[in-house]
């Protein structure tokens, strides 16, 4: 069976947690926002490895389970979670360094925005992924970028 060894930066990580006054920007979030944002700030992660579709899917039931976790716990009771997720996911043989860096990068970057800019990112993030990409949609754009046409 796989092993998790924790690397020191995810200890610290996970001593920050243990020790914050301060609550994460999606704390009592919606899960459907939550789970949104934490997905695209992974997304690039995972994708960077060039991983089977089969195994990206794993990844994002796991960053499923994180938000979750975000959402609904604070300090100890956190980190002790975010510990036992990422076991269980080794468990499933993923691999141990990408999910501790997942966690490094969703933990560090939520804890850095307000709520107001992970909803805003998230309102951004599905405006875009719903516009089409053909020509005409393209032209579309530029003109009301530039203002052309306006009067």
């Amino acid at each position: 069976m796989n092993r998790l060894e924790l690397v020191p930066k995810t200890k610290a990580v996970l001593d920050r947690i243990r020790h914050a006054s301060k609550l994460l920007s999606i704390y009592e979030m919606p899960a459907d926002l939550a789970e949104a944002a934490v997905w695209e700030i992974g997304r690039v992660l995972v994708e960077s490895q060039q991983l089977p579709l089969v195994q990206q899917h794993s990844y994002r039931w796991f960053l499923r389970e994180v938000s979750k976790l975000l959402r609904t716990l604070t300090g100890w009771d956190l980190a002790l979670e975010l510990e036992i997720c990422m076991r269980k996911w080794v468990a499933y043989n993923l691999d141990p360094q990408l999910l501790q860096a997942l966690v490094w990068e969703c933990v560090g970057r939520i804890a850095a925005m307000t709520p107001e800019e992970v909803e805003s990112r998230e309102v951004a993030a599905n405006s875009e992924l719903r516009i089409p990409n053909d020509e005409s949609t393209r032209k579309a754009r530029m003109t009301e970028k530039s203002g052309v046409g306006d009067e």
